[in-house]
């Protein structure tokens, strides 16, 4: 078994705090339950509930010092999770920027979450899971996934010095492959949703701690969930200390929507910020359980039979009764994409100097929907790219360059005409 490295965070003896955790629909306190599944009493009801963490048994939303010099996420760490001292563990996640893209004379704001050192959103995510299971003394880590979260959580494992087993499918892309085998992961491939299963299995039997749900519809880890209040967090101190109108979030399970509401409804009860924005989910249309279930009015969300996607990493089949909580509670919507509308968007943006995700896409495709439409979004729309294009860029056909023969004609040849226009 892989021995905690020298790069692991100092830590004492002291036991890592206990955590209140309640049911978002009946209220109940977790305690005596596995905190993973969602709540037993809900189940028993017929419903499928997320837990998360009450923020009632913990201090109000406290902003960071301004000279606060702490790596990643954890200068937030008064509104984060309560850990055992010297448990945080980082690679200076966070701190993202936010940048503005001209369309039509409109400004609209892109949070880019590329540049995490995984390059995609869900290392906010797995710097608490990795911070919490060093907490509470786990010994081994276990994620499903194929691309951001199996890279993300293979990483932070790493750096907390504790093994990771990454259960995935063929369909996992070569560079994420190659990454999370250089971190020390062990990597298990197997069909389809048979890895749910050795999840779950895995977390009962064995004792691993889940870095992701292995539950449907998702119920997900209700600690980990809370590093993506941070991204709340920074979009306010970067419009000084004002929530944007709208938030606009590509949706798989939902874990990033509904961990920046609880942000931005965690300042707006300190005081912090005035107003909260709308939360705008936006999914793949082939399957979009999230849309159809609020489309149909429903109480519980239902599972749908799906399709393939470019989008590969948000196509899912279910959705989470905290992500229809989240939409309503905002009085936002739930949006979804066509395959030539996330296409269109990601060619977009690349002409803006983002070379995003085929996810990411999904979000500026859903501005663009809800231009056409109508819909209003407010003066301040904030667009989340969740991930670098680089680990998915085999999904997109690309034209091949030319093989020239070396001369400065068949150079010349290749130059669109506009441009030779141009340097005359």
């Amino acid at each position: 078994m892989k021995t905690r490295s020298s790069s692991a965070p100092e830590t004492d003896a002291r036991p890592a705090p206990s955590l209140h955790i309640r049911c978002v629909r009946c209220s109940a306190d977790a305690a005596g339950n596995g905190i993973f599944e969602g709540c037993p009493a809900c189940r028993r009801d017929g419903f499928r509930a997320n837990y998360e963490l009450d923020e009632d048994q913990y201090p109000a939303f406290v902003p960071p010092v301004p000279d606060d010099r702490r790596g990643g996420i954890w200068r937030w760490r008064a509104s984060l999770p309560p850990l055992a001292r010297g448990h945080e563990v980082t690679l200076g996640e966070g701190n993202t920027p936010l940048l503005v893209i001209d369309r039509a004379g409109r400004k609209v704001y892109l949070k880019d979450e590329s540049q995490n050192p995984t390059w995609s959103h869900k290392d906010r995510l797995c710097a608490v899971a990795a911070s919490h299971a060093a907490s509470t003394g786990a010994k081994v880590t276990v994620v499903s996934s194929s691309g951001n979260h199996a890279l993300s959580a293979a990483a932070y494992a790493a750096r907390a010095g504790l093994p990771c087993v990454v259960i995935t499918h063929e369909g996992m892309p070569a560079p994420v492959r190659s990454a999370v085998t250089a971190y020390g992961a062990h990597l298990v491939i197997v069909p389809g949703d048979r890895r749910w299963d050795l999840v779950e299995r895995s977390v009962h039997e064995l004792g691993w701690y889940p870095f992701s749900n292995f539950t449907a519809p998702a119920t997900g880890n209700p600690v980990a969930v809370e590093g993506y209040k941070t991204i709340a967090f920074e979009l306010a101190e970067q419009l000084g200390w004002k929530a944007p109108t709208s938030v606009i979030v590509p949706t798989g399970y939902a874990e990033a929507l509904c961990g920046i509401w609880r942000g931005f409804k965690e300042m707006h009860t300190a005081g912090t910020i005035g107003t909260l924005p709308r939360m705008i989910s936006v999914e793949p249309a082939v399957s979009a359980p999230l849309h159809n279930s609020l489309a149909q009015q429903l109480t519980d969300p239902a599972p749908v039979q799906g399709g393939k996607s470019l989008a590969s990493s948000i196509n899912v089949k279910v959705t989470s009764l905290h992500a229809l909580m989240s939409i309503q509670e905002s009085q936002g919507h739930a949006l979804a994409v066509s395959e030539t509308d996330i296409l269109t968007a990601h060619h977009e943006l690349a002409r803006h100097g983002f070379y995003v995700e085929n996810a990411s896409a999904t979000s500026f495709a859903g501005l663009a929907q809800a231009e056409a439409s109508g819909l209003d979004l407010g003066e301040h729309p904030v667009l989340i790219s969740t991930s670098s294009g680089i680990k998915d860029a085999t999904s997109r056909q690309n034209t091949p360059p030319a093989t020239l023969d070396g001369s400065w004609q068949s150079f010349l040849n290749t130059i669109p005409d506009q441009l030779l226009l141009l340097s005359a």
